[in-house]
């Protein structure tokens, strides 16, 4: 085939078929990784496509192929075959490395590429094993068996360590893969699933590696988890929990030094460790739901892959915020595809859930993207115009609409609404102007015409009667014509029996012929009259020769058969002018001309097998392209052609725009819900042409009728104006006699009807109703029973009784005869609990048993069974004690416990458990029939109540109905409205009325029918009762005339009193009227005293009736008591039995737990005896490379030493410059780690001068700079060529030997690093073992403890519980039972105490009040001080002048001057004397004054001292104290402070005033005596 629209430029080699995927949409995003830096690869089915997101470009790889995993630039993929292959390649030229095959593998089920060029792969079914191989070597290193057999695995390896992650949801396995020079070792951490009745952990749903090594997962609420390696296995700790809430599965990725984490609420986070905790340091809400996250370890780079199929790159920016970039749209779920014609330039998609996308063939860009509205949605294109046919369910109906494709956009050319059948198929005919819509199911076809402006005609509409499996549209003689496959399996689609339509006129035609069906598909060749037939489960093709010459009838001829070339027998088809396609479930496309030849042009593996097969295959009408979508859902498409030159060049892709997908703007609609299908319209158009053919019929009808109608009228009222002996039937009038008996006849069978279907309930009814009561009520022997209070909320239930409760049974038999058995022996029995008391014998005393009915609850103060107790331990006070302290229940108090019982502290084993519970189970059943008959006691007594309560309240209701007539009869209208009301009885009370209703509980009367009805036999007249009227006349109708009926009788007025005025009665109807008056108080006195009569009786018999009724109520309540007591008595047998069973599952635990111990030491222990060997090995191992290191050393001083001898017979100075040269190394450029195997290469290389093609770069330029350095022109003048050669060898071996030595030291490093792993692994397991051992030893002492440790069930009387109780026994761990009389002892010693603080309160009391007072004396001490200093300096300011003295008293004496001199004289030596005097007394003074001041301050010292003491003690009392208390005695001290310097500060203003005063004074005097000077005797100063 030769493409049309290739040009003249092309060359022959271009036009061959060498088919190229140009771009690919893939379904599954499980294979997903990056490949280098900027290169992201998904695989799916045999492609790989390649994203580039530097240059934006998608390259498609056709490999078969199930994971691949990458390192740098070099990507690996596996073979989906038996015994697979594992390819190694590099991008970009898709180069194979290396080729890895092991023959034990069936299949893999992942590839992981690990550090140091290794790669691990993971088989399935059926061995299940790890296969760790060295690429670079293509050597295979390891192969153990996983042991994990599950599906929906996750492998990931490290990309910093040897370490590969291998999860399964419950579980995950760690694999460290340690290199050992010539061996290999692997090392499990697993991390595995719960199992028994351990809590569940979260399943994991994701796990990456961080860029440090260590592992992290999530969970399905994403919540993030370290996992951790103890030695031996992964132990998991949460890191971080947000709580997020919703349905979606998360997923995570390593970026950067963070962890991006999509949650099940739809948001995208960036976390990032600081120090300890994680915290969110970027949040994103993608437009659609995520699906896969994959990061690159190389770079800061992510790719997020959504549910729809957008493609979004994550880049990282620097300031801890990530770039969202939308790089592509892969549309997923896809379900069909079509080209559009006619330039075939763009291909249409459409996914499950109904959306349309366009793109563009050669670049795959997105034209446009429309939501269709409906339901079951599918499309069809025109095979010439650019025109798609969509088709599905709007509302009920199936429709179709024609849109237009007008680049960029969608145009709506028309819209038909078909049928409410399902329209699963529409076709076009090979030129585009008819097409067919089916409802294959129903067999219902369209087929219309298309104009050139896209008009559709219907040609002809029928219903075929049996489902189709195919119909297509082609051209037979001049007529185009339907052709229809009948559907003849209900398994497969496929069919025999063809019918065909002439499409043009839409005339059946006879299809005639025969032909070697079943085929499941019909397909039109371009040659004349021809097509092919697709047969069912076949690889071959037949080809039909159709001939139409005679108009109606197509006859049919079978052509040769083609070998089509699948491999399967289960393919389909496709047909356009340009090619015939045959795909099938083998996963080939088959390309052959349009005319349908033998030979195939083109046979392509499109798909996998596995994978489904291929749904839809199509090409081009030019035969340039074919795109084909997969089972598996994948779509691609492959240029036929790809050596043209245009394809050579990588897809270039431009992220759409975002509006494309606005659902509001990017809807289109099929039909309007309401629109009304073909079928529906034909109905319609009927009823409306019948009514315009029969319009004129039908008034002339009506106008008869509505004559008759007014006849029949007219006659009615005459007949009713007619006199009854007259008048006519109305049955007579009636018309329509045929319609009567029908409809009498339909109420007959629709009553008959009625019955049947009312008798066929009522039995089944009954017989629902009767298996309910054989069932449920037959079976209890005692029906449950509530008995409530009177007009109280008090109610007590019995126990309900099965029949199958009896005294005996055989299991109790043999337990009462093996306890028998051993109860002879039970002398032998060690009990070290009991102490030995001389008892009496039995036969002398007998322990009286448990009351048969409840004893007498008379006593106020004491409950029921405190009596009882207190009873029975008087009652057994000659024996010593209770027999009954340690049988843990209060049976014995209500019924008689079997001699057998097995008391609790003998009750050990399980035979023992066994026989108790049939022992628990009679005493349960003795209580229950115990409390039964009591509670029928009960019940008795309430019936007798209620008829008592009965009868009380008809005679209350007498009574008030009395007194109302009573005051009626006195004119009152004050009426009792007393509500009496009688006790009922409840359904609860009555169960027999459940299964027995009785008349008067019906509502509805019963329904007599006229036939039922029986009439009474006329009365024969009265009979002749003159006894019964004289009774009645002579006793007014009673046989005792009754006081309280006669008081109510009025009596009688005297005639006078009715016939005359008062102002005319005489004598006689005066003392009628007295005696009427007199008559009248009397019948009064005599009805206030029946008032008050039934006012008394009311009182007394509402109270006996209350009385009455509160007893009552009060014995329910005491049997709801007992009610209690007897379920407690239960609960404690039940709970006793329910100990032991405890106890004994405890052992079965305790053992299975040791077992489980010692299972794991001996597992432990075989993993440590494996561990060393392996460790052994190891440290063979390392001598081994330790051997070679040192050979190598050996070798390399070897050869400096030997480097002179290969020139002994050169001058030293050549052989200096050969020794210089041959010292001289090119730069070592390292810029990644290199492995051994690597430099191995690399030696080798070097040695033999050539170059292998997987050499590392960085070894590269090494061998480079070898080269560079052995070139001629590099050597020195003094040398020739033959020694410059020998030199360069020497060197290139010297080289090589360090190479290799370098190698060896790295192969050392890893040696060393496995042994320091192995150590911890073994070193790990010991530490268990030892755990286990104390575990095991720690195990063994609490078996033993709780042999030793019984517990007891003791029932006390509850007394006062004094702990918080919350109904478990922990609460009772740290409680103790203490006795009352040491209760009373601890009260009274409270007591005391509490009196002695009371004391010592008082006295501190007092004590701070002397405090106070003291602080008060000595307060006013200070006043006092200070007011006598203030007073001593206010003296010493007042002085009196010499002169003012002198002329004073000379004036008074009368002396002259002269003896004024002599006066003068004598008064200076008497005032020396007395001033001496003075001075002395004053020394004196003030001496004393320092004595006592001394004294003050010692005391005040002491004082000091003692106030600090007694504050400390005061504090260390305050503690004690109330805390406000000082605060008010602060608050009294401040108030009384602030009185007293008030009272100071006014004394001080006294003080002052009275100074002031005094001074004032003293001027006056002075000034007086200045005015009028007194002359006074001389007086010395004393």
């Amino acid at each position: 085939m030769v493409e049309d629209g290739l040009g003249d430029s092309d060359s022959e080699g271009n036009l061959e078929l060498k088919p190229k995927p140009r771009w690919a949409i893939p379904q599954r995003l499980d294979f997903m990784t990056f490949v280098g830096h900027e290169v992201f690869a998904v695989a799916h089915d045999v492609n790989i496509i390649f994203f580039n997101f530097k240059t934006q470009g998608e390259f498609v790889y056709v490999a078969n192929n199930q994971e691949k995993g990458h390192r740098s630039n070099i990507f690996t993929f596996a073979e989906k075959v038996k015994n697979p292959r594992i390819f190694i390649l590099q991008y970009p030229s898709f180069h194979i490395l290396a080729e890895l095959k092991d023959t034990d593998v069936n299949r893999y089920k992942g590839l992981c590429m690990m550090e140091c060029d290794l790669v691990a792969g993971f088989s399935g079914f059926p061995n299940y094993i790890l296969t760790v191989w060295s690429w670079r070597t293509h050597q295979r290193l390891i192969n153990v068996p996983t042991g994990v057999v599950r599906r929906q695995q996750i492998y990931m390896a490290s990309r910093s360590h040897m370490l590969v992650c291998e999860c399964w949801g419950e579980g995950l396995t760690v694999w460290e893969v340690a290199q050992c020079y010539k061996r290999c070792m692997v090392l499990r951490r697993t991390k595995p699933p719960t199992s028994g009745w351990e809590v569940a952990e979260p399943a994991l749903v994701g796990v990456c590696w961080s860029t440090e090594g260590q592992l992290y997962a999530i969970d399905g609420r994403a919540n993030l988890y370290s996992l951790l390696s103890d030695g031996i296995a992964m132990v998991t700790n949460l890191d971080w929990s947000g709580d997020l809430k919703g349905s979606r599965k998360p997923c995570m990725c390593t970026f950067g030094h963070g962890i991006l984490i999509y949650g099940p609420d739809k948001h995208l986070r960036y976390l990032k460790k600081s120090e300890t905790h994680w915290h969110i340091t970027w949040q994103y809400t993608p437009i659609d739901v995520v699906e896969r996250l994959v990061s690159n370890a190389a770079a800061d780079l992510a790719v997020m892959w959504t549910e729809r199929g957008f493609v979004f790159r994550l880049a990282g920016d620097g300031d801890e915020r990530l770039d969202v970039k939308l790089f592509s749209f892969k549309q997923r779920n896809i379900i069909k595809i079509q080209l559009i014609a006619p330039d075939y330039n763009h291909i249409a998609t459409m996914n499950k859930d109904g959306v349309l996308c366009i793109y563009e063939v050669f670049t795959a860009k997105l034209v446009l993207v429309k939501y269709v509205e409906g339901n079951d949605i599918s499309f069809q294109a025109s095979p010439v115009d650019p025109l798609l046919i969509i088709f599905g369910e709007v509302g009920h109906n199936y429709g179709m609409a024609l849109y237009q494709f007008l680049p960029p956009d969608l145009r709506k050319v028309g819209s038909v609404c078909l049928t409410h059948q399902i329209v699963s198929k529409v076709v076009f005919s090979p030129g585009g102007r008819e097409l067919v819509a089916a409802a294959m199911s129903a067999g219902h076809i369209f087929i219309y015409k298309l104009s050139e402006d896209y008009k559709l005609t219907l040609v002809r509409y029928t219903e075929l009667g049996r489902g189709l499996a195919d119909c297509f549209l082609m051209q037979v003689g001049e007529a185009m014509r339907a052709f229809s496959l009948v559907l003849f399996s209900d398994k497969y689609p496929i069919g025999e029996r063809i019918i065909c339509i002439n499409a043009d006129s839409g005339k059946d035609n006879k299809f005639a012929g025969k032909m070697a069906g079943p085929y499941s598909r019909l397909l039109p060749l371009s040659g004349k009259d021809m097509a092919v037939a697709i047969p069912h489960l076949s690889t071959k093709a037949h080809v039909l020769k159709l001939s139409g010459e005679k108009g109606v009838t197509v006859s049919v001829k079978m052509a040769p058969i083609i070998e089509t070339g699948h491999e399967l027998k289960y393919y389909d088809g496709f047909f356009n002018s340009g090619a015939l396609l045959t795909f099938g479930y083998d996963g080939t496309v088959v390309i052959r001309q349009a005319h349908g030849p033998q030979e195939y042009e083109l046979k392509l593996s499109a798909t996998h097998r596995y994978e489904s097969g291929i749904r839809e295959a199509i090409i081009d009408a030019h035969n340039t392209y074919i795109a084909h979508l997969a089972g598996n859902g994948t779509v691609v498409v492959q240029y036929l052609h790809g050596l043209r030159v245009d394809l050579q060049t990588e897809l270039h892709h431009e992220p759409p725009a975002l509006d494309l997908f606005e659902e509001a703007l990017n809807t289109i609609t099929i039909i309007g819900e309401r629109d009304k299908n073909y079928l529906d319209l034909q109905e319609d158009k009927k009823v409306r042409e019948e009514a315009m053919d029969y319009k004129k019929q039908r008034e002339e009808v009506v106008r008869s009728f509505e004559s008759v109608q007014s006849r029949v009228v007219a006659l009615l009222e005459e007949n009713i104006a007619e006199i009854p002996l007259h008048q006519l039937s109305l049955s007579e009038f009636n018309l329509h006699l045929e319609n009567k008996k029908e409809r009498l006849k339909q109420a007959e069978k629709e009553r008959e009807q009625i019955r049947l279907d009312t008798e066929a309930r009522i039995r089944a009814q009954d017989k629902v109703t009767a298996w309910i009561k054989a069932n449920c009520w037959d079976t209890m022997l005692t029906p449950r029973v509530k008995l409530f209070a009177i007009f109280s909320h008090y109610q007590v239930e019995n126990y309900a009784v099965l029949p199958t409760q009896r005294d005996n049974w055989p299991e109790l038999q043999q337990v009462e005869a093996l306890r028998g058995v051993e109860m002879d022996n039970d002398t032998d029995l060690f009990r070290p609990w009991e102490e030995y008391v001389e008892k009496p014998s039995v036969e002398d005393v007998s322990i009286p048993a448990g009351p048969e009915s409840v004893i007498s609850m008379k006593s106020a103060h004491k409950s029921m069974e405190s009596q009882m107790i207190a009873d029975a331990l008087v009652s057994e006070e000659s024996l010593g004690g209770s027999p009954y302290v340690l049988a843990g229940s209060n049976a014995h108090l209500f019924v008689e416990i079997p001699t057998f019982m097995i008391p609790q502290t003998v009750a050990y084993s399980f035979l023992q458990m066994n026989w108790l519970q049939h022992i628990v189970k009679l005493n349960v059943q003795n209580m229950r029939l115990w409390f039964n008959k009591q509670f029928d006691d009960m019940m008795n007594q309430k019936k007798r109540e209620v008829g008592l309560v009965e009868e009380r309240n008809a005679r209350l209701r007498f009574i008030i109905d009395e007194l109302n007539k009573l005051s009626d009869l006195r004119g009152s209208f004050h009426h009792l409205t007393i509500l009496i009301q009688d006790p009922e009885w409840r359904q609860e009370e009555q169960p027999n009325k459940l299964i027995k209703v009785e008349p008067e509980e019906c509502s509805i009367e019963p329904y007599i029918s006229p036939s039922q009805i029986v009439i009474p036999p006329p009365d024969p007249g009265p009979k002749d009762d003159f006894r019964e009227r004289a009774l009645i006349e002579m006793m007014d109708g009673v046989l005792e005339k009754l006081w309280h009926e006669e008081i109510k009788k009025p009596i009688p007025m005297p005639q006078c009193m009715l016939d005359k005025d008062p102002e005319h009665f005489n004598e006689d109807d005066l003392r009628l009227v007295f005696d009427y008056e007199a008559k009248v108080a009397f019948r009064n006195e005599e009805r206030e005293k029946y008032r008050k009569m039934l006012h008394a009786e009311y009182a007394k018999l509402s109270q006996v009736l209350n009385e009455g009724i509160v007893k009552f109520n009060q014995k329910v309540k005491e049997m709801w008591l007992t009610k209690l007591r007897v379920d407690s008595v239960i609960g404690q047998e039940n709970l006793n039995l329910m100990r032991l069973r405890r106890i004994n599952l405890d052992r079965t635990e305790m053992a299975e737990k040791l077992e489980e111990m010692r299972n794991d030491i001996s597992k432990t222990e075989a993993e440590l005896e494996a561990l060393q060997q392996e460790l052994h090995m190891i440290q063979q191992e390392s001598e081994d490379c330790q051997a070679t290191y040192e050979s190598l050393s050996q070798k390399d001083r070897h050869l400096d030493k030997t480097f002179k001898n290969h020139f002994a017979d050169l001058s030293p100075i050549i052989v200096d410059q050969c020794y210089k040269f041959f010292k001289k190394r090119p730069k070592w450029h390292q810029r990644a780690s290199m492995t051994p195997a690597v430099l191995y290469e690399l030696a080798g290389a070097v040695l033999s001068g050539v170059r292998p093609p997987l050499l590392h770069a960085d070894c590269s330029d090494f061998f480079k700079g070898v080269e560079q350095l052995d070139q001629i022109s590099n050597m020195p003048p003094v040398m020739d060529e033959g020694l410059w050669a020998t030199m360069c060898k020497l060197r290139r071996v010297k080289i090589e030997n360090e190479i290799r030595m370098r190698g060896v030291c790295q192969e050392m490093g890893y040696v060393e690093s496995a042994g320091g792993a192995w150590r911890g692994a073994g070193q790990a397991r010991r530490a268990r073992l030892a755990r286990l051992a104390d575990a095991v030893r720690h195990h063994r002492e609490t078996v033993e403890f709780a042999a030793r440790n019984k517990t007891l069930q003791v029932v006390l009387p509850a007394g006062q519980v004094e702990i918080v109780t919350t109904g478990h026994m922990e609460d009772y761990e740290d409680a103790t039972l203490i006795l009352r009389e040491d209760i009373e002892q601890i009260n009274n010693l409270i007591l005391k105490v509490g009196d002695w603080k009371l004391r010592m309160m008082r006295k501190q009391m007092d004590f701070r009040k002397g405090i106070l007072a003291k602080e008060w004396e000595h307060a006013q001490m200070k006043m006092k001080l200070r007011h006598m200093e203030q007073e001593l300096y206010s003296y010493q300011r007042l002085k009196v002048p010499k002169e003012l003295q002198l002329y004073l008293k000379n004036k008074e004496l009368g002396y002259t001057d002269e003896q004024d001199y002599l006066r003068m004289e004598k008064e200076m030596e008497a005032s020396k004397v007395s001033v001496n005097k003075v001075l002395a007394q004053l020394i004196r003074r003030v001496e004393e004054l320092e004595i006592k001041i001394n004294a003050l301050e010692a005391q005040a010292q002491d004082l000091e001292k003692l106030i600090v003491s007694l504050n400390v003690k005061v504090s260390e009392k305050r503690l004690h104290e109330d805390p406000l208390e000082p605060i008010r005695i602060r608050r009294i001290f401040k108030k009384r402070m602030e009185t007293l310097v008030m009272r100071s500060k006014l004394i001080r203003d006294v003080q002052d005033n009275h100074t002031s005063v005094v001074l004032l004074q003293t001027q006056l005097e002075l000034l007086r005596l200045k005015t009028f000077p007194t002359l006074a005797s001389f007086r010395t100063l004393e």
